[in-house]
């Protein structure tokens, strides 16, 4: 079967398999999106929620060693500046004095730009796979999904995304009809 007979522009579907990596790779690329774009709208308030978040997450955990004291005010209540400055006192190790640090707004931009790229190229290649069924489409669909472990926007949700994309579009036999290997010269 060569790609122009398995081509969806000329009205077949792909085989289920390829259409769910396909829609699979343009939700999961959309959702990271949204979830991302605000930080590259807004750096500071996402720093100040990071912060708060931090302060929340070691103060109410199990552990006594990591706690910071914030006056008897809750970390959601604290002013930014003082979020920050508190965050920055979180100790990372029961033994060492070392401490976590807060992002820059610089940083947290710069990331959150770079992760609503390469979703919105995770949305694009998942579509282009499933209009064009290309081998190039498949490769920059697999491509994009491995970046998206590297900058783990939706968490271990990212390395799921990519095994399942992987298997479908690279080892499932859906995928090796559609792209049979090429021999070589």
């Amino acid at each position: 079967m060569t790609e122009e007979e398995v081509s969806s522009v000329d009205g077949t579907r792909p085989p289920p398999i390829i259409r769910a990596a396909s829609i699979l790779l343009l939700v999961v690329g959309m959702v990271s999106v949204v979830l991302s774009f605000p930080t590259v709208v807004d750096p500071s308030g996402s720093r100040c929620h990071l912060s708060r978040s931090w302060l929340d997450d070691v103060n109410t955990d199990k552990k006594e060693w990591n706690n910071v004291d914030t006056g008897g005010t809750k970390a959601e209540d604290l002013a930014c500046a003082d979020a920050i400055r508190l965050a920055d006192q979180i100790r990372l190790k029961e033994k060492g004095d070392k401490t976590a640090s807060v992002p820059g707004e610089t940083a947290l931009r710069i990331q959150a730009a770079l992760a609503v790229l390469m979703s919105a190229g995770q949305s694009i290649a998942g579509t282009l796979v499933m209009r064009r069924l290309s081998r190039q489409a498949r490769n920059v669909a697999i491509a994009f999904s491995a970046v998206g472990i590297i900058l783990r926007i939706l968490g271990v949700i990212s390395i799921g995304v990519f095994v399942f994309v992987v298997y479908a579009l690279a080892f499932s036999p859906a995928s090796r009809e559609i792209w049979p290997k090429e021999p070589r010269e």
